[in-house]
């Protein structure tokens, strides 16, 4: 399969930003939103901010975590060099836009960039009083990739949340 036929086959989730085949969904008309985004039964006052796709599949993979996501697209770097690639505003608008929201978890590794970007996030979200904003749980050693924590230690950081 081309390059070119791949980017044909998938979208990017209007609401999430996690890439997704469109071609899956049960019905006539293409989906703008990912299967997560559309289910229902997920917790809609709950919203995991995540650095980048595979963090949000490691967490699913948990199957301890039923609500909605955010991906990021990078984190902060004390050399200011990643800030562009993150998509500030679409978060910012998203939880302004949302009044089911009661809290963010901001599910980003263990690592500087990862503290940097939280402690950023946070002061962004003092705005919004009505938040509860939390991390992720002391699962997670410093220094550590949500995308290759094992499920029961990342489990254990999601179920700790603070």
């Amino acid at each position: 399969m081309a390059l070119k036929d791949l980017a044909d086959k998938v979208s990017v989730c209007k609401q999430c930003f996690f890439v997704f085949d469109p071609s899956a969904s049960s019905g006539q008309e293409q989906p703008t939103t990912c299967s997560i985004c559309r289910n229902p039964n997920r917790d809609k006052t709950t919203l995991a901010v995540v650095e980048k796709e595979t963090d949000l599949i490691s967490i699913e993979k948990t199957k301890k975590y039923p609500g909605l996501y955010f991906v990021l697209g990078g984190l902060f770097s004390s050399t200011g060099r990643n800030g562009h690639e993150i998509r500030l505003k679409e978060l910012s608008q998203r939880i302004q836009n949302d009044k089911n929201l009661g809290e963010v978890i901001l599910a980003l590794s263990h690592t500087a960039e990862g503290d940097l970007t939280a402690m950023e996030l946070e002061k962004i979200f003092n705005q919004f009083k009505h938040l509860k904003i939390t991390r992720l749980g002391l699962g997670l050693p410093r220094g550590a990739e949500v995308e290759f924590a094992d499920e029961d230690t990342l489990a254990n950081a999601i179920q700790s949340r603070r």
